[in-house]
């Protein structure tokens, strides 16, 4: 008993020490993957933490790069290769090296001229509509494992409608050129818009005004006379190469020139803001100046026009009088290609000539309202175009429409709304086939717009023949006018929007002292419009 028993308690001891390795062993091992697991979980978490961070960097430079190119846009600085990028040092001078040659964002600009067009990468050209921005934004801290590097670059896209500009070499022109004798008549207003003066230049034969007559801007009569009678009156100058006769109740904003040698006359009843310049001599019937030239003779005459008209200075019998410049008429052919190489559609029209009630459902006629890209519509095939009053055609604009029209038209109760009220440019063209400099008029008839025709406010409208172009019975229209002759009565009135022919230069050099001449303005860039999307997009490859 006594061997046996320490023999059992040896064992026992021994047992035991096996089991509490086993323990150690165990507890070592839990340790161990505990320990792995929250290391790892720092490291996912550091990874995700980068991400983030990079993810906002990248998209916040990307977004930087559509702003910046926008500016360019609206600067009219457009970069010629249609891209524009920036590095990070660019946006935070405290780095150096390699890092601060590390790209910020890469934008590029494309545009198209219409919906269902295709993007061309570049800079708005004259036919665009819609411009598109994208940009690829850069992180300044990279992520820091392999699974952040997806937040190392960032990509955004942006659509914008484009809005052309105004007063580029394709868009000048007075409001009114008359090649030949004008029709100024019966409660007619010409009025400025938009910093744009509406000026009527005639190019050949005296001007005639007579019976409520206002225009805002310059009366030019190049190689005439003009006479303005009753209550005609200007917001411009008053010029021409030939006398000035001012009769009745008026007020002459600008100044007065006559660059003939005949009289010029001015009724002492008209308020003339600027000066009196004549080649010859004056004759006015006011009240004489009570000291200087106080007599009945042309200095007696020139004194009293300067005390009862307000005009300053007031010169006569002056040598150094200029003549306003000669306008040459341009001469406007159509040759489709010419449009089409502006990104135009061309249409040949085949529809009825006469668009009146029993025609105006005509699917032909329909599809004038449902074009979406710039289109011209050929109608000359026709030998007399009529918008009768009893179709009372709405014509709904969805782009810029341009016709050529034979040489009679009749427009009659024609009203035309812009979709989306945005504005749309329309133009009725009767080509000048003989490129000689003056109107060609064989064959002509004319240009008749009257009965109430109604434009919205958004809408531009550009009557280009070398016919005559009447206006009558209470028009309300936007836009200008060119052609062989220009006549107004019955209650008419011309805001001025100039808006041309693309690819004509319709400036006409009768400009001169103290006007703006046919230049309609000073020149707008085109600029981006209302935004219509903007959304994240994959990063290019």
């Amino acid at each position: 008993m006594l061997l046996t028993s320490p023999l059992r308690r040896s064992g026992t001891r021994s047992d035991d020490r096996g089991n509490a390795m086993i323990a150690v062993i165990g507890l070592l091992a839990v340790t161990s993957m505990i320990t792995m697991t929250v290391t790892g979980a720092t490291v996912q978490a550091l990874s995700y933490t980068s991400l983030t961070r990079a993810g906002v960097q990248s998209n916040a430079a990307a977004e930087a790069g559509v702003d910046a190119m926008l500016a360019q846009l609206f600067a009219d600085a457009c970069p010629a290769t249609g891209e524009l990028t920036a590095t990070q040092g660019s946006v935070d001078p405290s780095l150096a090296g390699p890092a601060a040659d590390e790209l910020f964002f890469v934008a590029t600009v494309a545009q198209r001229i219409s919906t269902s067009a295709s993007w061309t990468p570049g800079c708005p050209a004259e036919a665009t509509t819609q411009i598109r921005i994208q940009s690829t934004g850069f992180a300044a801290d990279l992520g820091v494992a392999e699974s952040a590097s997806a937040g190392d670059a960032s990509a955004v896209q942006a659509v914008y409608e484009w809005t052309p500009g105004a007063n580029s070499a394709a868009v000048t022109g007075a409001a009114v050129f008359s090649y030949g004798v004008p029709g100024l008549s019966n409660s007619l207003e010409l009025l400025s818009f938009n910093g744009n003066q509406a000026n009527v230049i005639v190019a050949e034969g005296n001007i005639v005004c007579s019976n409520s007559v206002y225009v805002e801007g310059d009366i030019v009569a190049a190689n005439g006379n003009i006479s303005l009678n009753n209550t005609c009156g200007a917001g411009g100058n008053v010029w021409a190469s030939g006398t000035v006769t001012l009769q009745g109740n008026k007020t002459i904003g600008g100044d007065v020139i006559a660059a003939g040698p005949g009289t010029t006359t001015i009724d002492p009843s008209t308020t003339i803001n600027g000066g009196v310049y004549a080649r010859g001599e004056i004759d006015s019937w006011g009240q004489r100046c009570s000291t200087g030239a106080t007599g009945w003779d042309a200095a007696g005459d020139a004194c009293s026009v300067a005390r009862n008209t307000g005009a300053d200075p007031v010169f006569y019998n002056r040598a150094d009088v200029v003549a306003p410049t000669p306008p040459v008429w341009v001469d406007v052919n159509y040759v489709a290609s010419d449009w089409q190489g502006r990104g135009w559609n061309v249409v040949n029209y085949t529809g009825p000539c006469t668009i009146d009630n029993r025609t105006a459902s005509d699917s032909r006629v329909v599809a004038f309202s449902n074009y979406t890209t710039p289109t011209v519509i050929d109608m000359r095939s026709c030998g007399t175009v009529i918008f009768s009053s009893s179709a009372k055609l709405d014509l709904t604009m969805r782009t810029d429409l341009t016709f050529i029209v034979p040489h009679n038209v009749n427009l009659e109760n024609f009203s035309v709304f812009s979709q989306g009220n945005l504005d749309r440019a329309l133009r009725f063209i009767t080509p000048d086939t003989v490129g000689n400099g003056v109107p060609t008029t064989t064959g002509c008839g004319r240009f008749d717009i009257n009965n109430r025709n109604v434009v919205q406010d958004s809408i531009a409208i550009l009557i280009y023949s070398p016919c005559t172009i009447q206006n009558s019975n209470q028009l309300t229209w936007r836009g200008q006018y060119y052609g062989g002759r220009v006549t107004f009565s019955n209650n008419s009135e011309l805001t001025y929007v100039p808006i041309g022919i693309p690819g004509f230069d319709l400036g006409n050099g009768a400009g001169g002292p103290g006007g703006g001449g046919a230049a309609g303005g000073t020149p707008t860039a085109g600029a981006p419009g209302a935004l219509i999307e903007y959304t994240d997009i994959d990063v290019p490859a």
